[in-house]
């Protein structure tokens, strides 16, 4: 295997730089929780700006979807409690609801993905207060949207891999 294999394409460069706006621009406000931005960043990097927006779309879609139905499966597990079960079947109740949801709508299969993926970070990783169940989707949602947009912004800087 060449040398030449390990060289970081446009593409890995365009992802590198959007993920580095990404974080300069969270800890300029002081925010160190920019995990969710970082991911669509990394996931919504593509060969080109049309691309990126394509999949931008079914990210934000997705993202919208699967915030409204985490923040309810958040509810019920806040209500029921992290018990060995309880937990498990909410999750994946949700999930199987944002798919349904998505496959309902005639969405592409990316946006019930992107759904289900949103559900899966925001139930696993928030704390047990019902209190902050609605503002915990709320900023995970907005995290995800930036993201999306700095990936594209970067991506549209850099047109050399247009077609």
């Amino acid at each position: 295997m060449s040398y030449k294999a390990f060289v970081p394409g446009l593409r890995i460069i365009k992802t590198a730089l959007a993920v580095f706006i990404c974080l300069v621009l969270f800890s300029l406000f002081n925010y160190p929780q920019s995990t969710s931005a970082l991911i669509a960043c990394i996931l919504m990097m593509k060969e080109t700006t049309d691309l990126t927006k394509k999949t931008g779309a079914d990210r934000i879609k997705g993202t919208l979807l699967g915030g409204l139905v985490s923040y309810v499966g958040l509810l019920l597990v806040v209500w029921m409690g992290r018990e060995q079960f309880s937990m498990p079947i909410i999750l994946s109740l949700s999930v199987l609801v944002a798919l349904s949801i998505s496959k309902g709508l005639a969405e592409s299969s990316s946006v019930g993905s992107m759904a289900a993926v949103m559900i899966v970070i925001t139930i696993v990783t928030h704390g047990d207060s019902t209190a902050g169940a609605f503002v915990y989707v709320v900023i995970r949602t907005i995290e995800t949207l930036i993201g999306i947009v700095i990936a594209y912004f970067v991506n549209k800087l850099f047109l050399v891999n247009e077609k």
